[in-house]
């Protein structure tokens, strides 16, 4: 309950200033420290919740509200997928585009947040830090902590375990860390011993960053969790087999993944109206190592991956030949002339060939650009190409309802639909799934 000095302080607040706060809940009572005044809000720390709302609960981790790595454990799962859901729909709105200004326009194409039941242990990549080792004494060096940032702060709080990890990435860690302290003690991570090593080292101790990922099961069922970025790694998608070096980019949720490659597909073949049927291209940008376009090859007469990475192309033309897929090619086409810088198709029935040739009714984008969305340089690009349909796939919503701003009033495309994806429970992330179709000439 609030005291009197509680009162006055409050009364002198204005009506429409923002406290934020990190960790409450809609409808709690709580005492809270202002550190920060700007033009139009402060910024607090919570201090006690005086009154829990109904949607609180006791988070799993021990460390949960001081690890940078979760924001919503105190939250139930069904309030986190509202929170994201609602999340991209301001996001959207706040964009004011044309025709879908109104909270209900945009409601209207918002469907509810999918995930599944595993909201912890399920994290297929781990990348906990580990700063240089502190010298106790003569010779003596102890590492201070080994796992991820702060709350809202550069440095580094100890996790033994994570609990949103998978349980074999958890038993890989454990051990390493067990390793790490023991080198630590022997000297073997200062630098002054690697120098004998290595004459090439630099004159001061550093730390690093670790990797542990998930891949499939050995042949004996056994899980395999790997530590080398430059390995290769096999990750199965639904029946299709991904090989990538275990440092480069691939989703890390494998029971959302097949939801979100379902959700790309089958929005990718809903038929065209003009036509009555579905499209026969898909071409798929930002394609890494092929994961909707391989997976959309069964569906599609022909199936085209564009990348600016090279080495990501390489991986994605062997995972084809690896699933035995004919009608996928990908190839590489720089930032300035994406859809008109790759060479002709060397896939038999559809030699010399251009994307550029492509029937426009019958093909449909794929977009999966990184959180920074795409560049404005490329969306040029694309409203020329003017595909019938996009399907955009976004790890950063905000910059989605960006580009989407862009799609639709200098594109000229209606929005179909808005799927968010619970990617990863227990955080503020969230992936969404726009679809466009191009507007009939003359509406």
């Amino acid at each position: 309950e609030e005291s009197a000095g509680d009162k006055s302080v409050l009364d002198n607040v204005p009506a429409d200033w923002e406290i934020r706060v990190p960790l409450v809940l809609p409808g709690e009572v709580v005492k809270v420290r202002v550190f920060k005044n700007f033009d139009t809000y402060s910024e607090a720390d919570l201090i006690k919740v005086l009154k829990p709302s109904e949607e609180r609960i006791q988070p799993k981790c021990p460390i949960a509200g001081r690890c940078g790595g979760c924001q919503f454990q105190h939250m139930k799962i069904e309030r986190q997928r509202e929170w994201k859901a609602d999340f991209v729909r301001r996001g959207l709105e706040s964009q004011s585009i044309e025709g879908y200004a109104s909270s209900s326009a945009i409601a209207e194409k918002l469907f509810p947040t999918k995930g599944t039941d595993e909201i912890y242990e399920y994290r297929s990549k781990l990348t906990p830090h580990y700063q240089a080792p502190v010298k106790m004494g003569d010779d003596e060096y102890e590492l201070e902590a080994i796992g991820f940032q702060q709350m809202f702060s550069r440095k580094l709080i100890d996790v033994e375990e994570c609990p949103i990890a998978t349980p074999a990435i958890n038993a890989k860690y454990k051990e390493t860390r067990c390793s790490l302290h023991e080198q630590a003690k022997q000297g073997l991570l200062n630098n002054k011993k690697r120098r004998k090593r290595n004459r090439r080292s630099k004159n001061m101790d550093v730390g690093a960053t670790l990797l542990f990922r998930q891949a499939d099961d050995d042949a004996n069922g056994n899980p395999v969790v790997i530590t080398d970025n430059n390995e290769y790694m096999m990750t199965t998608v639904k029946g299709i087999k991904f090989r990538y070096q275990a440092g480069n980019f691939f989703q890390n949720n494998n029971y959302v993944v097949p939801l979100m490659v379902d959700g790309v597909l089958d929005a990718a073949m809903q038929n065209v109206e003009g036509t009555g049927k579905p499209p026969s291209y898909l071409i798929d940008c930002y394609c890494g190592s092929g994961l909707f376009a391989l997976s959309a090859s069964n569906k599609f007469k022909l199936c085209v991956g564009i990348e600016v990475n090279e080495k990501a192309v390489e991986e994605a033309m062997e995972n084809a030949k690896l699933n035995n897929i004919s009608n996928c090619q990908f190839v590489a086409a720089s930032a300035e002339a994406i859809f008109t810088s790759p060479p002709a198709l060397t896939i038999p029935g559809f030699e010399e060939q251009k994307i550029q040739d492509f029937v426009r009714e019958e093909t449909v984008v794929v977009l999966d650009p990184p959180r920074k969305g795409c560049s404005g340089k490329f969306l040029e690009q694309l409203y020329d190409y003017s595909p019938q349909r996009i399907v955009y796939m976004s790890c950063g919503p905000s910059t989605q309802a960006r580009d989407a701003k862009g799609i639709v009033e200098i594109g000229g495309y209606d929005i179909v639909s808005i799927q968010p994806y619970d990617l990863f429970p227990q955080t503020k992330h969230v992936e969404c799934l726009m679809v466009f179709e191009k507007k009939k000439k003359g509406s």
